[in-house]
């Protein structure tokens, strides 16, 4: 062929090429899923083929585990559901698709020793969650509908990797462990804070893990510069009693590290008894000797711990000591929102002076509305309906 054939041809090859250039990107903006604003940072290794877009994390146990890179349908087991409304708010109602016994129950359960839905503020603030399909009733999981339900992604709170993987396995659906525990700890705040922001990540919301994240620390920060310079001799011993883990306790259910005394730097009697925030049972004959100058009770147990201290002889001392009640930070896992609006109630009793321009109802509003959205309002508004709480209570005055 001569070089004038060959000049012919070419431009009928790159119209050829554009023509196929233009076929093949129709087909890919059939196929791909669109990826939202905020993306997974690890976005290099978003997979392109004609299947769901997948970006692999790293779980709070370690394990790799490969989820979409968009989640429309999330399902969330293990009290995980709490910091998913917290990044989602307003979308939460639409995207989860499936809850917990406890979220869904319309009392509380074994005479109050288990929440009702409307006892948690992430659903008295979304009501509306309660008509999800109950995938979880204890400690059983009914695989068969969490398929039909079909979520994008699972997370799953205190579960090993075993099970998890043998979830994952059964349900075809990533599986992705989160630690959403207490943070009465400087580790546990960071454990949480790093499952905040994969969270986020995972549901395209990791401008606002960051911002809860930085909601936290301003009150931290406000309540630790509040509180710091107060010598220990001037503060009273403090006592959290009918701290609730796996259900309501009475007088001896505590916290070693629970976050409101650590928050406003209080001296907890029982802070020698373990380092790690959590809930536990002490002896009787401990607590006695202990005598803490001020106790505060979980007001989810109250009536046990007022039963333990009117009708025990031996806590003949407790009687005489001042008793408050607070929010349940602990309840069905841990409401972190609650926890802080007890740190300043606790902070406004022990050192009024420090917190003389705090009013605990209006502070305590504004901190649900952070972490629940403008529902928060009404979250709070139904708890304080609920629950005995931020009030000073007299034993042998009945609940």
């Amino acid at each position: 062929m001569d070089v004038r054939g060959i000049r012919r041809i070419i431009p009928l090859l790159v119209l050829v090429i554009l023509a196929l250039s233009v076929m093949s990107a129709g087909c890919i903006g059939e196929n791909a899923k669109n990826i939202p604003s905020e993306t997974p940072s690890a976005e290099s290794k978003v997979q392109t083929t004609g299947a769901p877009q997948l970006v692999e994390i790293v779980d709070s146990v370690g394990r790799h585990v490969e989820v979409p890179a968009r989640v429309d349908r999330v399902l969330a087991i293990g009290c995980t559901l709490r910091e998913v409304v917290y990044l989602l708010r307003d979308e939460a109602p639409e995207k989860v698709v499936g809850i917990e016994l406890r979220e869904a129950a319309e009392v509380r359960g074994e005479n109050g020793k288990w929440p009702a839905g409307l006892d948690l503020p992430y659903i008295a603030a979304y009501p509306e969650l309660r008509k999800k399909p109950v995938i979880r009733s204890g400690k059983t999981l009914n695989l068969e509908r969490i398929v039909e339900l079909k979520p994008d992604v699972i997370f799953a709170g205190p579960w090993n990797a075993d099970e998890a993987d043998e979830i994952q396995q059964k349900t075809g659906i990533p599986v992705v462990i989160v630690y959403v525990g207490s943070v009465g700890t400087k580790e546990q705040l960071e454990k949480y804070y790093d499952s905040l922001r994969l969270m986020g990540r995972i549901l395209g919301k990791e401008n606002r893990a960051e911002e809860i994240i930085n909601t936290m620390n301003s009150y931290l920060a406000d309540l630790d510069g509040r509180t710091k310079g107060i010598p220990d001799q001037e503060k009273p011993t403090v006592y959290i009693a009918g701290r609730a883990y796996y259900g309501t306790h009475g007088v001896l259910g505590t916290d070693p590290h629970w976050p409101p005394f650590e928050w406003v730097h209080a001296k907890n009697v029982a802070s020698e008894v373990d380092g790690e925030s959590k809930g536990i049972n002490v002896d009787k004959e401990a607590l006695v000797q202990w005598n803490p100058d001020v106790i505060f009770v979980s007001a989810v147990s109250l009536p046990f711990v007022l039963s333990d201290i009117e009708n025990d002889p031996a806590y003949g001392p407790l009687k005489e000591k001042p008793l408050y009640s607070v929010m349940p930070y602990c309840w069905f896992a841990y409401n972190k929102e609650v926890g802080i609006a007890d740190a300043y109630f606790v902070g406004k009793i022990l050192y009024p002076e420090k917190f003389a321009d705090i009013d605990v109802d209006k502070k305590a509003e504004e901190i649900f509305v952070e972490f629940l959205g403008e529902r928060g309002r009404d979250a709070y508004r139904i708890l304080k309906e609920r629950y005995r709480a931020f009030e000073k209570i007299t034993p042998g005055e009945g609940e």
